[in-house]
């Protein structure tokens, strides 16, 4: 068990591990974290095997990409998109408020399980239903799509908000019932929010998703990486994706997973607007900033491995 705390606590932006002697109960996936750690450390082994494996045949390589790596990151389809689609009474109801810029409306399936490993179909009826990136349960706000997990800037997992990309530093705050008409930067508990400076350096901010998984208490706020969910309440997200890499390997072709997405720094207010017996959410936002994020720089000590050069996946044995 200590060495799983300490391989988790490796994983720079990602899954939460929350601390059980807590008063309040907060989310805690520790399954979904052993998960992507054995993910991970396959991922590394295999990254590693290959790293001198030799020139690979071209007009192959680019058939893997279309077939196995680009329908990873692909959009969602029409079709998909309807059967996530908000209620039309909610449309309805917030139509002048959606007619603003920046602002959207966006159901959340509730987490089957379909999303835990890329590599993998789920056969359950849940999961041949929500058949997009990500399950449905998972969406960028820098996208404006369902995305897969890790590069996600929201994923809706055990009734709770969560922060589970790759490479991202996500925090979350509970401002109270406050309509998001009346939300803006100088709102109060948002301070901490604009102020946050990001951090370049991986072993600084490292430290600083430490921190952010038990939550960070500041002006009477508590800013985490994941919130429970609940009705009639108001959370703002600072996602900061940072550029950098994040390698993945399919049929021992290695990649830079974060090519296929556009990593920015957002400030995102929302609200639950519908609960649906299925389980689901529907969550009105609004973004209130978007910048560029800055690139993570690691500094490797000639003792390190090869494997850890691979930045994200860094697990220690």
């Amino acid at each position: 068990m200590k060495n799983l705390f300490l391989a988790i606590s490796l994983l720079f932006g990602g899954f939460i591990f929350a601390n059980a002697q807590q008063a309040t109960p907060t989310p805690n996936p520790s399954e979904e974290t052993r998960r992507i750690v054995r993910q991970n450390q396959e991922i590394n082994r295999r990254f590693e095997a290959m790293r001198n494996g030799g020139n690979r045949n071209p007009n192959l390589v680019r058939q893997i990409s279309r077939q196995n790596i680009e329908p990873l990151y692909r959009k969602t389809t029409d079709k998909e998109l309807k059967l996530l689609a908000p209620n039309r009474i909610d449309v309805e109801k917030f139509a002048e408020f959606l007619r603003q810029p920046n602002i959207g409306i966006t159901k959340l399936a509730a987490d089957f399980g379909c999303a835990e490993n890329t590599n993998v179909v789920v056969a359950s009826e849940d999961c041949l239903k929500y058949t997009m990136p990500g399950a449905g349960s998972s969406y960028s706000f820098r996208v404006k799509n369902y995305r897969i997990r890790r590069l996600a800037d929201i994923t809706f997992t055990d009734n709770s908000f969560q922060a589970t990309g790759v490479l991202l530093h996500g925090i979350f705050v509970n401002i109270g019932d406050l309509a998001l008409e009346n939300v803006s930067l100088d709102t109060e508990g948002l301070k901490f929010l604009t102020e946050f400076k990001p951090e370049p350096d991986f072993e600084k901010a490292k430290q600083i998703d430490l921190q952010l998984a038990t939550g960070i208490e500041k002006d009477g706020f508590l800013y985490r990486r994941a919130l429970y969910a609940k009705d009639n309440t108001t959370y703002v997200l600072r996602s900061i994706a940072y550029n950098g890499s994040f390698y993945r390997a399919v049929q021992n072709i290695a990649y830079n997973e974060l090519a296929f997405d556009k990593r920015k720094d957002v400030i995102v207010a929302f609200r639950i607007v519908r609960r649906d017996a299925d389980g689901s959410v529907t969550i009105l936002w609004k973004q209130l900033t978007r910048n560029n994020s800055p690139k993570v720089k690691r500094n490797l000590k000639a003792t390190e491995t090869k494997v850890k050069k691979t930045d994200f996946t860094a697990i220690k044995k």
